[in-house]
């Protein structure tokens, strides 16, 4: 068998694998800085996978769904990128290049799969719900998990690399300028409303306060985002720790009353 169809084949197996991770609480298997050492195995080049692998995280270290935000797809770009840039030797940069519009062109597929077919499957478990067939709605959930999120992109993948790139460069070039500058505008707005969506659960009376600090902190005295992070961590322990010995203290003077 060819050798480009077996690795074709070997990536599009992969992409399905580390994809049904999600449904196990994601262990982040699908982040390149794993998913691309994997890839190094199957290129036969372990050494090239890691530093691939340590690259793309760095670049997509911000795609993460917050909210009704939906960032590009970090598997399909971080595998086709690494294998790309293995397969033709170019390196990292070349990576880059062809990651994002990769990972972005991916989205496109997913939104519509996600709002043509997931609804139809959805339906059809709310019906097995009702008669109270939990056995079928559980098969529901799966079967929308496969066709919707893992064969879609382990077919992506598989057949993006045996095309091979000059052929995924065409594609992308392709696409209509409007077309790309709608993605472009939407990968904007949509991380502002995942975090709008965010703020209308965390803005209340009680935790605001916290939202107010961590803000100072980073806009005038400049602590970066780990050090907020530190800070928050402490003071979430330190809160706990007090909520935990005030509870144990009343529930102490209530058997106390109870004696007499």
């Amino acid at each position: 068998m060819d050798s480009l169809l077996v690795q074709a084949i070997l990536l599009g197996l992969l992409t399905a694998f580390i994809v049904i991770d999600w449904m196990t609480g994601t262990n982040n298997l699908s982040r390149p800085i794993v998913s691309s050492v994997f890839v190094g195995l199957i290129m036969g080049d372990l050494k090239m996978g890691i530093m691939m692998g340590a690259t793309l995280e760095l670049a997509f270290i911000g795609a993460i769904t917050i909210g009704a935000a939906r960032p590009p797809d970090t598997v399909s770009g971080g595998i086709l990128g690494t294998a790309f840039a293995i397969a033709t030797g170019k390196g990292a940069e070349f990576a880059l290049t062809l990651a994002f519009p990769i990972a972005a062109l991916f989205l496109l597929v997913d939104n519509l799969l996600t709002l043509l077919v997931l609804p139809m499957i959805a339906r059809k478990a709310d019906r097995y719900a009702e008669k109270g067939e939990l056995k079928n709605v559980s098969k529901m959930h799966v079967l929308g998990f496969i066709l919707v999120k893992s064969l879609p992109r382990a077919l992506f993948v598989g057949f993006s690399f045996y095309l091979g790139s000059p052929v995924m460069e065409r594609i992308l070039n392709a696409i209509p300028t409007f077309v790309q500058d709608g993605i472009n505008i939407a990968a904007g707005i949509m991380p502002a409303l995942g975090f709008a969506i965010l703020l209308q659960m965390l803005l209340k009376k009680d935790v605001f306060v916290y939202f107010v600090i961590g803000f100072a902190l980073f806009s005038y005295l400049h602590v970066p985002i780990l050090g907020i992070a530190i800070f928050g961590a402490c003071l979430a322990y330190i809160i706990v720790n007090m909520e935990t010995k005030a509870a144990m203290g009343s529930r102490g003077e209530a058997m106390v009353e109870d004696d007499f």
